[in-house]
C-alpha cells in the first residue's frame, strides 16, 4: 500500500466548470469536518456525489433487505451499482467518526458487506466491488477477494489496501479527478505514466480483480496439454532472461494481464472503436487475428498467453478484456507522448526474487537523449535495440525520426525497414511492439496493405550456427533447432530471406493443422497450389515438408500451439547481422555468478573469456562479471555496420571495477573488427534514475581505440518525476562537459575525471 497523492493531472475540465468544482470541493470539506456523526458525514458526501456528478447513493441497508445478520441498521453506509463489466462505479462505502480511531471496525463491517453481496451472485460473475472506509477527510481504498463459492463468510474475505489520502492535503481539482476515476469516470483523460500505474498497476483494483480471476481459470485448465505449453515455453525464455529457474504460476498470471492489455491497447489505437467490441472481436484481438486483418502481420502471432483464448479459459479471456476496454476507453490515446507502459512493465514483469542490480528500466528523458545522440549523426540510419524491454528507446526512435523526416508514406515505409527490436522476455516482445504501434499513431493509417512490426523474441548474442544437412543427395546449408523433441532444419536460402522465412514456416504449419499426414508428393502439390515460389526449388520444398511433418507430430500430442510462432522469430537476429547504424539499449545488468549454471553459462564464460578477452586475463573476475558489457562489445560486433555507432546505459561500475579494466582501457578482442570507445556520460548525481549509480557509453565500429582522455558529459540535478521528458530533464539537469582519463594504481586502472 502506498499513501497517495494524487500525483495525476491528466485530464482538462472545461473553464466555466473549474469554479464551481472547486467551490463545491472547498464548501464540503469545510462542514464535513465540523459534524460529529457518520450518518451526517455520509449524507454531506453524497450531496456532494450529487452535486458533482448527479449520483444517487442508496444506504447499503436498504439494499441488502433481509440480510440483518450482516447490517448494523444505522443508515450510514453505502453503494453505488454500475455495469458489472466496469472496474468502477461499483462501491461499498463504509463511513466512521474518526477513521484513525475506528479502521478495524470499518474494515469488519466491510468485509461482512461484501461477503452478503457476493454471497447473492454467481461466484464466475461477482461484481468487481470497489471498497471505501472514510471518515468524509481520510479515505482507504480496498479491492476484496474471497474464495469462488456460492456462500461467502465475512472472515474469508480479504480487502487488499490500495490507496490511502487525506483529502486536506490534496488540490480541489485532484479530489475531483480521483471522484471521478472511482465513481464516474465523466471525463476524458489524456495518458500520463501516473495515471496509467493508478488504474493499470500492481496496485490498481483492475489488477486485483482481473488477475485473481485469471489465476482462478488457470488453475482449472493448467492440467491440459494444449494450456500445459504455454506455460512451459514461457519458463524456458525466462530460464534464459534471468539466469536461472524464477517462473512461477503467479508471474505467469501478471505477465498475461499486461501482455492482455498492451493487445486491448493496441487494437483500440488501431480501431478507434466507437461503440464496446464483441466477443468475437475481442477473442479475435487476444489470438492477434485482428491485427492479420488490418495488414500488420506479425503484431500479435501466436503467442505464450493468447490462451486466455482458447477452449475453457475463453470466457475469462472475453470478460477480463472487455473490462480493461472499459477502463481504457476513458483515455484519449491520440494523446501518448510517452512510453506509459514501461511503469506497468516494470511492476509486472520480475519475479519477486531476483539478482540484479536494482530497477533499471529507461526513463524517457534518457532514452530520448540516447538516440537523439545517435540520429543526429544520420536521421536516416537503421535502429537496433538487441535487449529491448518495453521498448522505450524503439518508442523514442519512431518518434524523433517522425519528427525529423515528417509524416508521409515514405516516413512509414524508412522506419519499418530502420527500426527494429529484439529480447528474450516473452512479455517484453509484446509490450514492445504495442509501443512500436503506438509510436507510429496515425502514421500507420498511411500504411501498405501488408506490414510487419520488426521486433522477435529471440537470443540477440546467441545466435544459431551454421552447418550443413547431410540427409539430402547434396548438403543443403542450414541451421538445426530442436521443438520438444523434434528436429527441425531451417535451409541457409530460407533464413537469408526473412520474408520467405515466414512465409515457409506458415506453409508448413497451415498444412500441418489443415491437412495433417500425407505424402511429399501430396506436400508439393498443396505448395504450388497455396505457395507457390516455395515450390520452386524441390531441395528447398523437401527441407519444408520436414518441418511441416515435424509440426504435424506435434499437433498429434496436443503440443503445437506455439511452435510456429518459436520457429518464427528464433533466427531473425540473423537477418540483422552488419545491417545496423545504431545499436542503443539498455543490456541486461545480471551478474555471471547468478546465471544458471549448464550450456548458457559455458557459452557466455567463452565468450568473457576467450571471444572477446573482456577479462584481461584475470578469470577469477568472471563471477563478478555484468553482462552489460559483453552485450556492448557482442552487439557491435554482430550488428552494427562499418562506422556505425552504439550507445548503451551501463552500470557505473565500469570506472573502478577491476573485472572491467579491459573494457575501460579499449582491449577486448573483436575478431577482424575494432570498436573505438568515444564519449561517456556520468549520471551518478541525477535523481530519480536508477537503484545504482549508471553512466552511457558510446563508441563507434571500425575506428582505432581513441587515446584518453575521452570527453565525458556529467550530469547533475534533481528531475521532478521518476519517467520526466526530455524538456524537464533539460530544465532541471546541469550538464558539465569535462574529460575522463584513465589512471593507474600499480596494476589497476579506474576512470576519474
Amino acid at each position: 500500500m502506498r499513501k497517495s497523492k494524487l500525483r495525476e493531472k491528466p485530464a482538462r475540465v472545461p473553464d466555466h466548470r473549474e469554479p464551481h468544482i472547486e467551490k463545491s470541493i472547498r464548501t464540503y470539506l469545510k462542514e464535513v469536518q465540523e459534524l460529529s456523526t457518520e450518518s451526517a458525514k455520509s449524507h454531506r458526501f453524497s450531496i456532494l456525489l450529487h452535486d458533482l456528478f448527479g449520483l444517487e447513493s442508496s444506504f447499503i441497508e436498504d439494499y441488502l433487505k433481509g440480510a440483518e445478520k450482516y447490517v448494523r441498521t444505522r443508515r450510514k453506509d453505502r453503494i453505488l451499482r454500475g455495469e458489472i463489466d466496469n472496474l468502477f462505479g461499483n462501491l461499498v462505502i463504509e463511513f466512521e467518526r474518526d477513521l484513525d480511531r475506528k479502521l478495524s471496525e470499518a474494515e469488519g463491517q466491510l468485509r461482512r458487506y461484501i461477503a452478503c453481496l457476493w454471497s447473492e451472485e454467481d461466484p464466475q460473475q461477482r461484481t468487481p466491488y470497489l471498497c471505501l472506509a472514510a471518515d468524509g477527510v481520510k479515505f482507504k481504498v480496498y479491492s476484496p477477494r474471497a474464495p469462488l463459492r456460492r456462500a461467502v463468510e465475512p472472515e474469508e474475505v480479504l480487502l487488499n489496501e490500495i490507496e490511502s489520502l487525506d483529502w486536506r492535503e490534496i488540490p480541489p481539482k485532484g479530489i475531483y479527478f480521483w471522484l471521478d476515476r472511482h465513481f464516474q469516470r465523466r471525463e476524458i483523460l489524456a495518458p500520463k505514466t501516473e495515471q496509467i500505474v493508478e488504474d493499470f498497476g500492481p496496485k490498481s483494483h483492475a489488477f486485483q480483480v482481473t488477475g485473481h480471476t485469471l489465476i482462478s481459470t488457470w488453475e482449472r485448465v493448467r492440467g491440459k496439454s494444449e494450456f500445459q505449453i504455454f506455460y512451459e515455453k514461457w519458463e524456458k525464455y525466462l530460464r534464459i532472461t534471468y539466469g536461472g529457474p524464477v517462473a512461477d504460476e503467479e508471474l505467469f498470471i501478471r505477465h498475461t494481464y499486461l501482455a492482455t492489455l498492451a493487445k486491448i491497447i493496441s487494437w483500440m489505437r488501431l480501431a478507434e472503436p466507437s461503440s464496446p467490441p464483441s466477443d468475437d472481436t475481442l477473442i479475435r484481438v487476444l489470438e492477434g487475428q485482428f491485427f492479420k486483418e488490418q495488414g500488420i502481420e506479425n503484431f500479435l502471432e501466436e503467442d505464450f498467453f493468447s490462451w486466455i483464448a482458447r477452449g475453457d479459459a475463453q470466457e475469462t479471456g472475453i470478460e477480463a478484456s472487455r473490462r480493461l476496454y472499459n477502463l481504457l476507453a476513458h483515455y484519449n490515446l491520440r494523446e501518448l507522448s510517452e512510453d506509459v507502459l514501461k511503469s506497468l512493465y516494470q511492476g509486472l514483469v520480475d519475479p519477486k526474487a531476483r539478482h540484479d542490480l536494482g530497477e533499471y528500466y529507461t526513463p524517457d528523458w534518457l532514452a530520448h537523449r540516447m538516440v537523439n545522440a545517435l540520429l543526429d549523426r544520420n536521421p536516416e540510419g537503421s535502429v537496433l535495440d538487441p535487449a529491448c524491454g518495453s521498448g522505450t528507446f524503439l518508442y523514442k526512435a519512431i518518434r524523433e525520426k517522425r519528427k525529423r523526416l515528417g509524416d508521409s508514406a515514405r516516413t512509414l515505409h524508412h522506419i519499418l525497414d530502420s527500426v527494429a527490436g529484439v529480447d528474450i522476455h516473452p512479455l517484453a516482445v509484446i509490450v514492445a511492439k504495442t509501443n512500436y504501434i503506438l509510436a507510429l499513431g496515425d502514421l500507420l493509417k498511411k500504411r501498405p496493405r501488408k506490414i510487419a512490426i520488426r521486433v522477435y523474441l529471440a537470443d540477440a548474442i546467441r545466435l544459431p550456427e551454421r552447418e550443413l544437412q547431410p540427409s539430402f543427395e547434396r548438403p543443403l546449408p542450414g541451421y538445426t533447432v530442436r521443438l520438444d523433441g523434434q528436429t527441425v532444419h531451417l535451409p541457409e536460402k530460407l533464413v537469408e530471406k526473412p520474408a520467405l522465412y515466414d512465409e515457409a514456416i506458415e506453409a508448413a504449419r497451415d498444412f500441418a493443422v489443415q491437412i495433417g499426414e500425407a505424402s511429399e508428393e501430396q506436400f508439393v502439390n498443396y505448395l504450388r497450389a497455396r505457395f507457390p515460389r516455395l515450390a520452386e526449388d524441390a531441395q528447398l520444398a523437401s527441407a519444408i515438408f520436414r518441418i511441416a511433418q515435424a509440426l504435424q507430430s506435434l499437433i498429434r500430442t496436443g503440443r503445437d500451439t506455439i511452435q510456429a510462432f518459436v520457429l518464427k522469430n528464433i533466427y531473425k537476429p540473423l537477418f540483422l547481422k552488419g545491417k545496423i547504424d545504431f545499436v542503443v539499449g539498455n543490456p541486461p545488468w545480471l551478474s555471471y555468478r547468478y546465471v544458471e549454471r549448464g550450456e548458457y553459462q559455458k557459452f557466455l564464460k567463452r565468450q568473457i573469456t576467450e571471444e572477446y578477452s573482456l577479462l584481461s586475463g584475470k578469470a577469477e573476475l568472471i563471477t563478478q562479471m555484468e553482462l552489460g558489457t559483453l552485450f556492448f562489445v557482442r552487439a557491435a560486433q554482430l550488428y552494427l555496420k562499418p562506422g556505425g555507432a552504439i550507445a548503451f546505459v551501463l552500470p557505473r561500475s565500469i570506472f573502478t571495477a577491476d573485472q572491467h579494466d579491459a573494457f575501460r582501457q579499449g582491449k577486448f578482442t573483436l575478431t577482424g573488427v575494432k570498436v573505438s570507445l568515444e564519449e561517456v556520460w556520468d549520471l551518478e548525481r541525477v535523481e530519480p534514475l536508477f537503484n545504482v549509480p549508471a553512466c552511457v557509453v558510446l563508441a563507434s565500429k571500425g575506428e582505432a581505440p581513441r587515446p584518453h582522455p575521452l570527453p565525458c558529459l556529467t550530469f547533475r540535478g534533481t528531475l521532478p518525476r521518476k519517467n520526466a521528458d526530455l524538456d524537464e530533464a533539460v530544465e532541471a539537469l546541469e550538464v558539465v562537459e569535462e574529460q575522463l582519463f584513465l589512471n593507474r594504481r600499480g596494476e589497476r586502472t579506474f576512470w576519474a575525471t
